[in-house]
């Protein structure tokens, strides 16, 4: 009865405590584990009650998400953190990045990201200076939080995962999420140093989040041994007792210089520090590379000569995978090892002349189905030939369009060849491009004979210029016409011939060609 009278109480007190202006906001900075600076804080909420004194967020925050009082006392937390940071900038220190807690009731609550647009508007605060630290225990279901989490990071709010590593799933939020930072939880970080478990897992870690193009912060960094540990294994920044605990505004202040004295006094001589990022920012710079060889749509490649024989050094890129191929099939082989013998013999040709100092060197290929066109060029060390670096890209879709386009001019060919009626090209200055065989039989004069001329000089002079207004008209009306006219034949005869003309529309509308068609009606006539 006791205990549950003093929880009602409690719960009354917690319900006036913002009315009362009892909360307060302490400030944990975070440092740059490179150059020792502050580089932000996290906001961190106090309740000074007036009988019980400081009752820690442990006891009082589940009863505020309990009762849904985290909702004002969030708002309150944001914009407070919000103004203290814009204060802090007027008096004249280094933008700091402001990190605040985000609870499950606020991430549910409605318009809950248009009201930090509005307190960030309010308090003249940057979107990119605030960061809300997520658990993977908002996240009750899956598809509200992921949603508003994307939402906040639109607006360019920073999102850092809390407690990396305390959860089931999450790798999988960083896989769905649009993370920046990562936070590995002070129980991987309190041992890190001491137990190999742990520090593998922290090392895999870092490394894993600088592959994946995100920061990192080790939080509950207390020991010199424990930063000496995070300097060595790249992590970007800390945050722990070694450096501060939780500080009122006014004594972060005060104490801020002597704060950024603590990586240069304990940790790793800052030249050494330096070297080893620059190490770590060349390996970076060398995957990264070798992540856009291999995510380029073509296929690159370096051979050299052994003995005789090229042998393939290097290739990689999405092509290789849609040959079916991965670099184990190509580097350390040569060209017989990857093709039969008789195109192997082939492509060694092509490899010679450009390992012989050839430019612009190219062939044609084909594997596994998929067609290719690689270009060689050669690289030179001192004015000779060392190696020579090849390009692919995929020609597949490219060959499929000739062969059908073939196909289709060969079905066009044997109708145009084999039919009885005259089957005409012109195009719009009235000069015939094509010509069927079939004007031979009718007319008596072989098609070469047309090709070049204007159709209407070839029309009896009575139905000439007719045929020409209807042409004109139908450029217009891009409709096609049927008429008659006659044409003289070798032997000096008029013959009457029934067409029907169809104009040819370029992409933009406009009439490029005529395609005629015309019967001999002499008989019906």
């Amino acid at each position: 009865m006791e205990r549950t009278y003093e929880a009602l109480q409690l719960e009354e007190d917690l319900k006036k405590a913002l009315e009362r202006e009892e909360f307060r906001l302490y400030y944990q900075p975070k440092l740059d584990l490179v150059t020792g600076k502050i580089i932000g804080v996290e906001a961190l909420i106090r309740w000074e009650h007036p009988e019980r004194g400081l009752i820690p967020p442990l006891e009082f925050i589940p009863l505020a998400e309990e009762t849904g009082f985290i909702i004002p006392i969030g708002e309150w937390v944001l914009r407070t953190a919000c103004l203290q940071n814009k204060a802090w900038e007027d008096a004249g220190y280094l933008p700091l990045l402001m990190a605040v807690n985000l609870s499950a009731r606020q991430l549910y609550q409605p318009n809950f990201v248009e009201r930090v647009k509005i307190i960030l508007k309010e308090t003249n605060r940057p979107p990119e200076s605030l960061i809300f630290e997520i658990t993977e225990r908002i996240m009750l279901d899956a598809f509200h939080a992921p949603r508003v989490i994307k939402e906040l990071k639109s607006i360019g709010v920073q999102i850092s995962l809390d407690d990396f590593g305390t959860g089931f799933n999450s790798l999988h939020y960083l896989q769905e999420l649009p993370i920046d930072l990562i936070k590995i939880d002070q129980s991987f970080v309190r041992n890190c140093s001491t137990d190999l478990n742990n520090e593998n897992i922290v090392k895999s870690t870092i490394e894993m989040a600088h592959r994946l193009k995100m920061g990192v912060i080790a939080e509950g960094v207390e020991t010199k041994a424990q930063l000496i540990f995070l300097q060595q294994n790249l992590c970007n920044m800390g945050q722990g007792y070694l450096f501060s605990k939780p500080l009122p505004a006014k004594d972060l202040v005060k104490y801020f210089h002597t704060i950024e004295q603590v990586i240069i006094r304990d940790g790793i001589p800052q030249e050494k520090n330096k070297q080893i990022w620059t190490q770590e920012m060349v390996e970076h710079t060398r995957q990264e590379l070798r992540e856009t060889v291999r995510m380029q749509q073509g296929m690159i490649f370096k051979f050299t000569e052994e003995k005789g024989k090229f042998i393939h050094t290097f290739c990689d890129g999405k092509l290789l995978y849609r040959m079916g191929l991965t670099p184990e099939h190509v580097i350390g082989k040569e060209l017989r090892d990857i093709h039969p013998i008789t195109v192997a013999e082939e492509q060694a040709k092509y490899y010679q002349k450009a390992w012989k100092g050839g430019e612009n060197v190219s062939f044609e290929g084909e594997i596994n189905g998929i067609y290719y066109i690689s270009s060689l060029s050669p690289i030179r060390r001192g004015g000779v030939v060392t190696e020579v670096i090849g390009y692919s890209v995929d020609i597949t879709e490219q060959k499929r369009v000739e062969e059908a386009l073939r196909l289709k001019e060969s079905q066009y060919r044997i109708i145009t060849e084999n039919t009885q009626d005259l089957i005409r090209i012109m195009n719009t200055n009235n000069m015939l491009e094509y010509a069927s065989p079939s004007h031979e039989l009718i007319l008596g004069y072989p098609p070469e004979a047309y090709v070049g001329h204007k159709v209407f000089d070839l029309m009896h002079p009575d139905d000439s210029t007719r045929i020409q207004k209807q042409y004109a008209e139908m450029v217009l009306s891009k409709k096609p016409i049927q008429t008659e006219y006659r044409l003289k034949h070798a032997n000096g005869a008029w013959i009457d011939f029934d067409e029907i003309a169809t104009p040819v529309l370029d992409d933009n509308g406009e009439v490029r060609q005529f395609v005629i068609v015309a019967r001999d009606i002499s008989e019906r006539k």
